[in-house]
């Protein structure tokens, strides 16, 4: 970790409301003193964060970002204000003499710097003196009452043996080990800030139930405490545990804006409460990358959340959740283009650039797949021991339908991080594409020991790989030993449905509906279980084995709305074993993709197989009113509504060719036949006909 001293001629922004930014970076200190190059700023943290309107956010999240500007040779300076749009940014160096531990303090504020000397007998006599003095400069109308709450704050600052491991913990940087935080806990009991990072590292860790009743401790160790409240109120909340909700208002109590407790009260709230809270965060930590994406999560517009998560970047340039996160709603909107466009300018700004940040090209499409894996390949260039950057790789292999690529690459790199979750979990992935069920279990189970969570997570990954047969062989017990549970019926009817036995594949998948009718993949299955029925009259379509596994994919596929690579998977169906299912499909998924015309000629194969289904004729019908040959789609709708009058859609669509013939009296009632057949589409078609009526003069 680089400690930097910023120089003397920083001129900190000037923050734009009423809460005041304070940054503090880490000191510069010789080996004598090495605890408080982090025990010091953090314990500052601490103490500041009491004074209500004043927040100061972890002092590794501003020592990364300095550290980022140094890297990309951009003015650290002017970076770090920046990014933070900070009120006042402290820095300083801590040495022995006197007989006990100085620290000289470099305050910028208001475009000076005010340099403030202090000493102190041990940690927190230093911390109380410093903070005093700080808090003196940055908040000169601080009440006497607010004052002592930011001492009797620093107060909590333990012993110089913690103070190294505790000041890690706070800063937010990696690291940190439980084992150092329980030797710090023991020998500095009655310290709350002590209690409480030792509440959220074994938090981290995974052992909550040590987690909760550490955090509890510091809670009722310091019960005013805006920092250790708002840090025990996030362990809490990850357990749970109800007595979160007070802790994040103690919290607020003691300073409202806390935007650590603000973004953990919203998330207890919900609605518009929830919406203020995550705008305060906001406006007191401009980098709260989590606080922006639950505001976006909260927005039905997906305009405007993409707008909001877009005004982070401003201040949050570097982070990878955030590039995600908005190229992932570009993706889900099918705007694969601008994904790509997206990530490619993210990728010239210095200080966004990372290995992550290339990584994140696994995001795109498989449609955009040889750009992908050119954006990796450069990112492996600037980063050549970066493991995102080989899984994002072999991902994209995978996507291609590359699987025996991504293998090769994945297993000497399970063996290297044989605990690594995304290198072994791609592994499995990649072994069952291939086949090798017996490879992908052995790896599956390496990673996440045995039982029926796992035979769970087995079975889906299965079906994502077309071996239904496979998933439903580890599903098939499951279900007997527990046949109430919804996400299990649900696996077990699209298992069935993907091996053939359609009648009991229905048969689940509504019973797991029964159960839970918010199922959402229950819901995927039947729907298309459903279509699949009305294409083919009921009948079962047998396919070879590499038809069938291609087939599957496609499917999960199309579940996954990834339309580029279920063309390919339905296309490599087509090719082991022609079927007008499968062509169906890959005119279904080219479509979906935006290619219409080459969904035409495989609409057209489909409707060989089956001339008289109203759902080919429909679809056939739809592609031609999107290429504008409206004569011809006339054709198909007549034809799918004489196959199945009680077909809604293929009346809404041949009412919009009668609309656009100008055949308006036809188009009238048609529309009026696709509203009464499906009440869904009423407010479409009510409008529609209110437009029609409009042409005609009435």
């Amino acid at each position: 970790m680089l400690a930097l001293t910023l120089a003397l001629t920083f001129a900190a922004a000037q923050g734009t409301t009423a809460v005041k930014r304070v940054v503090i970076l880490p000191f510069d200190t010789d080996a004598a003193v090495s605890p408080y190059q982090l025990g010091l700023p953090t314990a500052l943290q601490h103490a500041l964060n009491q004074l209500p309107g004043m927040y100061v956010p972890p002092v590794g999240d501003a020592a990364l970002v300095a550290n980022k500007a140094a890297a990309a040779q951009v003015d650290v300076g002017a970076t770090v204000g920046r990014l933070f749009d900070a009120s006042a940014v402290v820095t300083g160096s801590v040495t022995t003499g006197g007989g006990g531990v100085r620290a000289a303090l470099n305050v910028a504020v208001g475009g000076g710097v005010q340099t403030l000397q202090v000493q102190g007998s041990d940690p927190a006599a230093l911390a109380a003196s410093a903070a005093e003095a700080v808090a003196k400069v940055v908040a000169p109308d601080a009440s006497s009452a607010a004052l002592a709450k930011v001492k009797a704050a620093a107060a909590q600052t333990p012993s110089v043996a913690s103070l190294g491991p505790t000041g890690l913990a706070a800063s937010g940087l990696p690291g940190v080990r439980a084992d150092d935080l329980a030797v710090a806990a023991e020998l500095d009991a009655g310290s709350a800030w002590v209690a409480v990072e030792y509440a959220r590292t074994v938090a981290l860790d995974g052992d909550l139930e040590t987690a909760v009743a550490a955090a509890k401790r510091a809670v009722a160790l310091a019960p005013d405490d805006a920092e250790v409240q708002a840090t025990a109120g996030v362990v809490l909340d990850a357990a749970g545990d109800e007595a979160a909700a007070a802790a994040f208002e103690a919290a607020l109590a003691a300073n409202p804006a806390h935007a650590v407790a603000l973004v953990g009260r919203a998330a207890l709230r919900g609605g518009a409460d929830a919406s203020t809270d995550l705008q305060a965060a906001i406006s007191a930590y401009p980098r709260f990358v989590d606080a922006y994406v639950r505001l976006a999560g909260l927005q039905s517009d997906s305009q405007r959340a993409l707008q909001t998560l877009r005004r982070a970047e401003s201040y949050s340039p570097e982070s990878v959740l955030l590039r995600g996160s908005v190229m992932r709603r570009l993706v889900s909107a099918g705007a694969g283009g601008d994904a790509l466009a997206y990530l490619q300018q993210a990728l010239t700004d210095p200080l966004a650039r990372s290995a992550g940040l290339y990584a994140l090209a696994r995001l795109l499409p498989s449609a955009y797949a040889d750009q992908a894996l050119r954006i990796v390949g450069d990112g492996q260039e600037a980063y050549p021991d970066s493991v995102d950057l080989k899984v994002a790789q072999a991902d994209l292999l995978l996507q291609a339908g590359r699987a025996e690529e991504a293998e090769a690459l994945l297993g000497p790199l399970f063996t290297q991080y044989p605990t690594d979750l995304s290198v072994g979990s791609l592994l499995a992935v990649a072994q069952a594409r291939r086949g090798d069920l017996a490879g992908a279990k052995r790896t599956y189970e390496a990673l996440r020991g045995t039982g029926a969570q796992v035979d769970r997570g087995l079975a889906e990954l299965y079906l994502a790989a077309g071996r239904a047969a496979g998933a439903l062989g580890l599903v098939e017990p499951l279900v007997a030993s527990d046949p109430e549970d919804a996400e299990l019926q649900a696996l077990y009817g699209t298992a069935l449905v993907r091996v053939g036995r359609l009648a009991d594949g229905r048969q689940a998948l509504e019973k797991a509906l029964a159960i839970d009718p918010a199922q959402a993949m229950a819901r995927r299955s039947l729907d298309l279980l459903s279509q699949q029925s009305q294409l083919t009259g009921g009948a079962e379509v047998t396919f070879s084995e590499e038809a069938g596994v291609a087939f599957q994919q496609g499917l999960y596929a199309l579940d996954v709305s990834d339309y580029a690579a279920a063309a390919a998977a339905f296309s490599r169906s087509n090719a082991a074993q022609a079927t007008g299912l499968a062509s169906f499909y890959l005119g279904y998924s080219k479509q979906l993709g935006g290619d219409t015309r080459g969904a035409v000629a495989d609409y057209e194969l489909a409707l060989q197989t089956y001339p008289s289904s109203d759902t080919v004729l429909n679809n056939l019908g739809y592609a031609q009113i999107e290429l504008g040959r409206f004569d011809l789609a006339l054709d198909y709708l007549r034809r799918a509504v004489a196959a199945n009058p009680e077909n809604a859609q293929a009346h809404l669509n041949l009412g919009i060719v009668y609309y656009a013939i100008q055949r308006f009296d036809d188009s009238i009632t048609e529309f009026t036949e696709a509203g009464r057949l499906d009440p869904g589409l009423q407010t479409t078609t009510d409008g529609l006909i209110a437009d029609v009526r409009k042409r005609m003069g009435q």
